[in-house]
């Protein structure tokens, strides 16, 4: 039976910190690609430590992909269901927004964004299934690679309790990596695709799982707002630091971009364990469309900036109201579409 996520408080309240990094990361890559078009410095490039929002996103995906389907590798069952609608979940959207993109540069304007013109035929399969290393038409599909691995190797894990040694292995030749990474940078693996598959960032699912266990287990934290302000300020914190540069952060970012991410998640996941309700506002709506904002994000804002945006002095304005309006298709998107899609697959496990 497929978990409805609606309702439990804890992933409702989570869908606040979804809205969260998919509004850091469009505001990151919108200034980021307004201020090198333009040569401006919007916002005063304070939001180039939006990458931040790669990492919370993984933590965020390892939380929820435990929370909603550990029980699964408790009982040693459910592998197709896993599979098929985690798989759904992914592609589905991914498979039906890259065409948009796609067919406008290949058949329309090549010049509209050329790093998807310059796609060859016989990297398309890459690109299909975000191969680690695939050519990419959305920014963020790059973390998605990761996501896909993810799910493969915890879907072993429901066929048989053995493959949990597997996560342990993973993880050890991923923190071997990040060791380097921050130390002699001799990279055991290489920087190709062994180097992506034992990447870093496998580790931040592994907070996400932490996060997790100390939900189930009950930890919690009397002062429970205090903590969500300390943990709101540690991640602005790193993030200022990182943006005014006074200090890099960037190749031991799943060190602090992760601490951070995971100090934000569990004091919401906290909070959510003291709320008398489910809230129902905005933030958690936009939070289900989270998905489709970090798909479409990239080409629309970079083609915007680009080709427009940049050409006026209210560039500026031109580009919060192309945010807005992702903001509000992306809604749509999900209500209208994707969601009664993924229903459908659901009720296939439901009968």
């Amino acid at each position: 039976m497929y978990h409805d996520l609606r309702q439990s408080k804890t992933l409702v309240s989570v869908q606040v910190l979804y809205t969260f990094l998919a509004s850091l990361l469009m505001v990151y890559h919108a200034t980021q690609h307004y201020n090198n078009y333009g040569n401006k410095a919007l916002f005063w490039n304070y939001f180039k430590f939006g990458a931040m929002g790669e990492d919370l996103l993984m933590v965020l995906m390892g939380f929820t992909v435990f929370y909603t389907s550990y029980h699964l590798v408790e009982k040693g069952g459910g592998y197709v269901e896993f599979m098929v609608t985690s798989l759904a979940r992914i592609f589905f959207v991914y498979w039906a927004l890259i065409a948009i993109p796609g067919l406008i540069v290949w058949f329309i304007n090549p010049g509209l964004h050329p790093s998807i013109a310059t796609i060859e035929a016989d990297e398309l399969w890459q690109m299909m299934v975000m191969w680690f290393g695939h050519p990419r038409v959305a920014i963020i599909t790059w973390v998605l690679s990761h996501l896909v691995f993810f799910v493969m190797i915890f879907g072993l894990a429901i066929l048989s309790k053995r493959f949990v040694y597997l996560w342990y292995v993973i993880l050890g030749f991923s923190l071997l990596n990040l060791v380097d990474n921050v130390t002699v940078g001799i990279h055991p693996f290489g920087e190709g695709f062994w180097y992506k598959v034992f990447s870093p960032h496998n580790l931040e699912f592994a907070y996400g799982a932490a996060a997790y266990f100390l939900w189930r287990r009950g930890v919690t934290i009397a002062r429970y707002k205090l903590f969500v302000v300390v943990a709101i300020g540690f991640f602005f914190m790193i993030g200022t630091l990182q943006s005014q540069k006074v200090f890099d952060f960037y190749d031991s970012r799943v060190i602090f971009y992760g601490a951070a991410a995971f100090l934000l998640t569990f004091s919401v996941i906290n909070y959510a364990q003291f709320l008398q309700s489910v809230p129902k506002n905005i933030f958690v709506k936009l939070g289900e469309a989270e998905y489709i904002m970090l798909l479409i994000h990239g080409p629309i804002l970079s083609i915007v900036n680009a080709h427009i945006a940049v050409n006026y002095s209210f560039g500026w304005l031109i580009t919060l109201t192309t945010i807005m309006m992702i903001l509000s298709v992306s809604y749509l998107i999900r209500r209208k579409l994707e969601a009664p899609a993924l229903a459908y697959v659901y009720r296939v496990f439901e009968r």
